[in-house]
């Protein structure tokens, strides 16, 4: 989402109650703010995944680690 909807996301996830739920916030561009459903979906999969790559050691490498 972009920073517009970060009051509606915290009052929806108050409402399911879980307060401070994660989120990733969308820096507003043309793109996030505007864009077709399909495309919007496309780069909000991507954010995630990027998010994942960056917050999460692949398993592989947590087995070298001693994890």
């Amino acid at each position: 989402m972009t920073e517009r909807f970060v009051g509606l996301a915290e009052a929806t996830y108050e409402s399911r109650r879980l307060p401070g739920g994660p989120m990733i916030v969308m820096p507003p561009t043309e793109e996030t703010e505007y864009s077709e459903p399909a495309t919007m979906a496309r780069i909000s999969d991507e954010a995630f995944a990027r998010f994942l790559e960056t917050m999460v050691v692949p398993r592989a490498a947590a087995a070298r680690a001693g994890r």
